[in-house]
């Protein structure tokens, strides 16, 4: 079989099984596909037909035994142990029915197994609206991938901050994974921020479940409050490599000021400021020395004017800012 022939059975596989998870019987989108080539069409009759047959005998224990093998191997293959030599001999000895379902399951991995990426520039910001209704805000500079399956809506946060408001669906677990720990949530809203060497999770609105995610075959301890904490609306974890994990109350306006372009320190130190200030900066700021960086500061700033960032800085504190060639503003102690 050509290369061409396996990648339209693979699209071919893969519109089955998206109907199949959203239980539709057709697609605008899908007759386009078949209409522009009879070879598509020819791919779709070969994975439908075998299809319909199994839809029909779908209860009987042959049948279930077969799925059951597919998702298995289907799992295997989600840990990056699916090879084309075995993929074929699977489908060999499971005969025509499992085959198509190997094929089907194929699919749904070249489309699940790439995920959708959604990032910003420095000072962009943006929303975007998922399959389910579900919408991720993104803040500047951040990065986040989501991959949808039939039972689980899984989301990481690569770099950056987000917001996620969670559309309820109590089978499909909504679950963002940052830095080792992932957030569990089924119809909630709350904000992950990567920040530096730490994370935070504050929730906004319901209830998540933070847990860490374990070592290969070192399962996390369901019943330790490390590695199991739940959130209250208003209450924030902090995860860092110093100190062990803390729960904390926070001003919910505060911590999603960022949402509206602003962000807000209260009596906080300068080098945090200056690193959430550097996410929507092109040109970094940089403290140049030790007495500088023992320096805080209290205020509101707008997260796309770091030059007044800079003035109100050296205004307010006894700080010198020079700026370098390269753009890049220098902090240092006067």
């Amino acid at each position: 079989m050509s290369d061409i022939e396996t990648s339209r059975l693979a699209q071919a596989a893969a519109w089955r099984v998206r109907l199949a998870e959203n239980d539709l019987d057709g697609s605008p989108d899908l007759a386009a596909w078949i209409a522009a080539d009879e070879r598509n069409a020819a791919a779709w009759k070969q994975v439908q037909d075998p299809w319909t047959l199994i839809g029909e005998q779908a209860a009987s224990p042959e049948i279930i035994e077969l799925r059951c093998r597919a998702l298995e191997h289907a799992h295997e293959a989600g840990r990056g142990r699916w090879v084309r030599s075995r993929r074929f001999a699977i489908a060999h000895r499971l005969g025509i029915a499992a085959g198509i379902l190997v094929v089907a399951i194929g699919g749904l991995l070249v489309w699940t197994q790439q995920p959708d990426v959604y990032s910003t520039r420095a000072g962009e910001r943006r929303v975007v609206t998922l399959a389910d209704g579900s919408q991720v805000a993104l803040d500047a500079k951040s990065e986040v991938e989501v991959r949808y399956s039939a039972h689980a809506r899984e989301l990481t946060l690569a770099r950056g901050q987000a917001r996620f408001d969670v559309a309820h669906d109590v089978e499909r677990p909504f679950s963002v994974s940052a830095d080792g720990h992932k957030v569990i949530a089924t119809g909630t809203s709350f904000n992950v921020d990567l920040f530096g060497p730490s994370l935070l999770v504050t929730l906004i609105e319901g209830h998540v479940v933070v847990s860490s995610t374990p070592t290969f075959g070192q399962p996390a301890n369901i019943d330790s409050q490390i590695d199991r904490i739940i959130l209250d609306a208003g209450e924030q974890v902090v995860f860092s490599p110093q100190a062990p994990p803390s729960v904390v109350h926070v001003n919910l306006g505060q911590a999603t000021a960022w949402e509206n372009g602003e962000v807000v320190f209260e009596d906080d130190p300068l080098p945090i400021v200056v690193a959430r200030i550097n996410r929507y900066a092109r040109h970094g700021v940089v403290i140049a020395d030790a007495q500088t960086s023992e320096l805080r500061i209290s205020g509101v700033f707008h997260t796309g004017d770091i030059d007044g960032f800079v003035s109100t800085i050296a205004a307010y504190l006894p700080v010198r800012a020079d700026k370098s060639a390269d753009g890049t503003t220098r902090l240092t102690h006067r």
